[in-house]
């Protein structure tokens, strides 16, 4: 245990962690920053991530029957709001427009009338909309030039949020209810080429119950592209901090004095051992600090129990598992790569005599990683997105078996080595 607590302070030296710490802020800030804050749509209105969190507050990880007719109640605290809003503009009030619902029917007959509108109700209808602001100024800015596109109007929150309402209580309707509206799941096994194994399990999805379950997509999807990015800075953190370890003794010729004893022939094995460690601690730290970035600030935290196959859209996946279960499967997928990569790097810091030599292959080495961790993680658990979970998950046991092999011939062979 001396002897490995020696390799690993000489593993973990200060400018080893300095330059790391330096790569971790850099990336986070260039790359990985997209996926945390502001980019997530939380506290925005947008999509459905906001009604996620509100529902599995007011009612749990899922919605049941019963819970969804007490929501729909709630368009009626969204429209007071809006009716605020209305009562406020003047260009409402002067069109004889005094609440939402007023607005609904107006908007709704304008719909129905569109040809036949006269000039005078069409530039009405145009305005009403501009003053509803930017994002639904820019679905009629074509039409008829018609629409004042200098005008900085905002959408008021209250209108975001009926919008998402909406949506949210239509993909209920058609995803459990069974109303008029296709299913997520129909449309899929009527548009998409499916194995056989993909159509059973989304008919098995449709048919448990599960879809019950609230997730939004923006969810999973900004989970495993983070999860992704985290991964490859793992990937650099361990490349950078282990794989000088042997090539640095090479290089300095103490592998001489190594060979010159039976007991200095067994280091090789405790520096690996410091490799591991060294591995798995890296990870542990960048995926304690990262993944709890990605957490906290987004609070995903909230939706932690809930099911990650959902009514809320697309995708599904192949396990019936919670969002913190797909959460430390990924984090477990993260491990194995941490400890392949820490493994080969182990063999090629051996076989390399100095630090050029060892770049060149370590180089090559972190782009085939890279591409690797990517396919696995991609669009992780998810059916029909082109992937075979099988062969990504039996791929990465035989990469680490296949690195542990090669490490335990290297180990047992530098037993009997001679000088070079």
């Amino acid at each position: 245990m001396r002897i490995i607590m020696g390799e690993l302070k000489k593993i973990w030296n200060i400018k080893m962690l300095a330059i790391i710490a330096a790569l971790c802020v850099l990336y986070f800030v260039a790359v990985m920053s997209f996926w945390v804050g502001d980019a997530y749509p939380r506290g925005q209105w947008f999509g459905n991530v906001d009604f996620a969190h509100h529902l599995t507050e007011q009612y749990g990880a899922s919605l049941s029957l019963d819970d969804f007719e007490d929501f729909l109640n709630y368009r009626d605290v969204i429209s007071a709001e809006m009716d605020l809003f209305i009562t406020s503009r003047p260009i409402f009030v002067e069109a004889g427009i005094y609440n939402f619902r007023a607005y609904e029917d107006f908007l709704r007959d304008s719909n129905l009338r569109y040809e036949t509108l006269t000039e005078e109700e069409r530039n009405l209808r145009y305005s009403l909309l501009l003053e509803l602001g930017y994002i639904v100024r820019t679905e009629f800015a074509s039409e008829n030039g018609m629409v004042d596109l200098s005008s900085d109007n905002e959408t008021p929150v209250a209108y975001l949020r009926i919008r998402a309402f909406d949506t949210v209580v239509g993909m209920y309707q058609s995803n459990i209810i069974g109303d008029e509206l296709r299913s997520g799941i129909s449309f899929f096994l009527e548009n998409r080429s499916l194995s056989n194994q993909e159509r059973a399990r989304l008919i098995e999805i449709e048919n448990s119950g599960e879809l019950t379950n609230i997730m939004p997509q923006h969810t999973i999807l900004y989970t495993w592209e983070y999860g992704q990015q985290l991964a490859i800075l793992v990937i650099l953190a361990i490349l950078i901090l282990t794989s000088t370890l042997i090539t640095a003794d090479r290089a300095n010729k103490v592998n001489w004095l190594q060979y010159s004893s039976k007991q200095g022939r067994n280091i090789l094995k405790k520096q690996f051992a410091a490799v591991i460690i060294s591995a798995v601690g890296i990870t542990t730290m960048l995926v304690a600090a990262f993944g709890g970035i990605f957490v906290v600030f987004n609070e995903t935290y909230i939706l932690w129990n809930n099911g990650i196959n959902s009514f809320m859209g697309f995708p599904f996946h192949w396990f019936s598992i919670t969002y913190g279960q797909y959460v430390l499967l990924i984090v477990g997928i993260i491990y194995a790569i941490s400890i392949g990569v820490a493994t080969l790097a182990f063999v090629l810091s051996r076989f390399s005599q100095n630090m050029v030599s060892l770049l060149f292959k370590v180089i090559p080495f972190f782009v085939v990683s890279l591409m690797m961790s990517n396919w696995i993680l991609d669009e992780f658990l998810g059916i029909y997105v082109g992937g075979n979970l099988a062969v990504q998950m039996i791929s990465l046991a035989f990469s680490l078996l296949v690195g542990m092999i090669i490490a335990i011939f290297v180990l047992q062979r530098e037993r009997t080595v001679e000088l070079v």
